[in-house]
């Protein structure tokens, strides 16, 4: 099967000048990415080096830079932005990195520069890691750090062949969308916005396009001026666009108070977290075409994906076709046919399936159901059991709450602690709530909230850079979050039966 860069090639065969990158101050065509990324490739290979760092910004280098290593041959490891310096140091270390490739000084995670021009924007600087170096499987093309609920970042390690699956995938879900621009709003260095993002649309023919982040809005990892994201749309008129939910969100209200008018996007995808059937029913209100998918990083990104022809609210989509997905005895989904070389550091081959440890089923139509991780599950003293994050999704998209913790395992109904960030008060925020119940199962409803105005943040060990929570952490400390929730609230608000509906 042809790679990603053989069908790179056959787009410069077939359109050498369409713009295959563009970004507010530079622009390549086909022809001229090619020819960059052959450039730096034989500038990489005349380093000596087999396993580079990839710093920096969202940016057309970032790209070349990315293409050059897999035209290498060299092990390509993604710096995320967001990663504290102990985590890059980790990452560094753990991977054996010889060098780091970056665009300017402010991308590399110290202000020690010892760097030299390589290729036009691109330098790189040489590295000597005082960490022990992992072990690296055989094919190893990419290795790609998440975060996880622990805030320790662990090695992915993916071959090329991995990517391109993922890709070839897609293509066959939404290739025949007329895909024509898409615009990169999450960081480069997420495996999701690397594969579905950069590879998928130069796969076909379509332009990236990729501005820096602050110019789209985003300060540090959660903080974002709306208003600047919506001048970026207007200006780049993208067809696609890759979501998280909180984004999506602020998409689906930007729609109802008429700020997207103008903008006739193709697909919207969705994922990263649970999404909320009401959100989705508010996107589809808008005509906003908002697919929600699922998939991780040992799986190239994307394992599942709803579309225009196969689309159910509720549901993460239908299988792609590069993977076998089904669902154990005990509800945790597996896949095979796709998976990762293993981890960073493990010299044991992974096994197939792989056990996701997320929890799910397939409905009868063959849609796939997530329902949150299998460690995370509540169980009631009624012996119902609970998924933490569905309550949080409907919580954060439905009541409007920042953050949200659902607890209360052994205890017959779940509580919540909220951070709520407008000027609601309490009274109007149990409304909410109250509302949302009238919703759920009577085992699910929350009978308890506990309001906070501060958000919790990643300084304080509460929740992972990119925002997700880190639970043991949060229980560890929840008497104390719960204390000082009721001082800035005078008590605990209890919704009762009644008010529950």
């Amino acid at each position: 099967m042809s790679s990603l860069l053989d069908t790179v090639l056959q787009r410069v065969m077939e359109q050498p000048d369409a713009i295959a990158l563009k970004s507010p101050d530079e622009r390549f065509t086909y022809e001229e990415l090619m020819t960059a990324v052959e450039v730096l490739a034989e500038r990489l290979r005349e380093s000596g080096l087999q396993r580079l760092g990839l710093c920096g910004d969202n940016s057309p280098g970032w790209i070349i830079a990315d293409l050059a290593c897999r035209l290498a041959e060299l092990v390509c490891v993604p710096v995320p932005g967001f990663f504290s310096e102990k985590q890059v140091q980790h990452l560094c270390d753990s991977a054996g990195l010889q060098g780091l490739l970056f665009g300017r000084p402010a991308d590399l995670p110290s202000g020690d520069i010892e760097s030299v021009p390589i290729w036009g924007p691109v330098c790189l600087r040489t590295l000597h890691t005082t960490g022990v170096e992992g072990h690296v499987p055989a094919g190893t093309a990419k290795i790609t750090f998440t975060s996880g609920s622990t805030g320790t970042p662990r090695g992915v390690c993916l071959s090329g062949e991995h990517q391109d699956a993922t890709v070839r995938a897609l293509a066959e879900r939404v290739g025949s969308l007329g895909i024509r621009r898409h615009l990169c709003v999450l960081p480069l260095a997420t495996l999701l916005e690397n594969v579905a993002g950069v590879y998928l649309p130069l796969s076909l023919g379509a332009t990236v396009h990729v501005w820096p982040v602050s110019q789209l809005g985003f300060t540090g990892s959660s903080q974002l001026d709306v208003p600047k994201l919506l001048q970026a749309l207007h200006a780049c008129q993208p067809d696609s666009l890759i979501l998280v939910p909180e984004l999506a969100t602020l998409l689906v209200t930007a729609a109802e108070q008429g700020a997207l008018s103008g903008l006739r996007f193709r697909f919207l995808a969705v994922g990263g977290g649970k999404v909320s059937t009401a959100l989705l029913d508010r996107a589809d209100a808008q005509g906003l075409p908002l697919y929600e998918g699922y998939g991780l990083s040992e799986c190239g990104s994307v394992v599942a994906l709803n579309g225009p022809d196969a689309n159910r609210p509720g549901c993460v989509g239908k299988p792609l076709s590069h993977v076998e997905v089904s669902v154990s005895n005990l509800g945790e989904i597996l896949v095979r046919g796709n998976t990762h070389l293993g981890y960073l550091g493990d010299e044991r081959r992974p096994r197939e399936p792989l056990a996701t440890g997320d929890l799910g089923r397939f409905d009868d139509d063959g849609f796939l159901v997530v329902n949150g991780r299998s460690k995370n599950l509540l169980i009631t003293s009624y012996g119902r059991n609970i998924n933490p994050e569905w309550l949080e999704s409907e919580l954060v998209q439905s009541v409007g709450a920042r953050q949200a913790l659902v607890f209360g395992d052994g205890e017959p109904r779940p509580r919540a602690l909220l951070v709520i960030a407008d000027s609601r008060d309490s009274d109007a925020v149990a409304r909410a709530v109250a509302e949302l119940n009238r919703t759920l199962p009577d085992y699910a409803r929350l009978s308890q909230l506990y309001i906070r105005r501060e958000p919790l943040s990643p300084h304080q060990g509460h929740v992972t850079p990119n925002g997700r929570l880190i639970r043991p952490r949060l229980m560890a400390d929840l008497g104390e979050l719960l204390a000082a929730a009721e001082q800035s609230d005078p008590a605990a608000i209890t919704l009762s039966e009644a008010r529950c509906g």
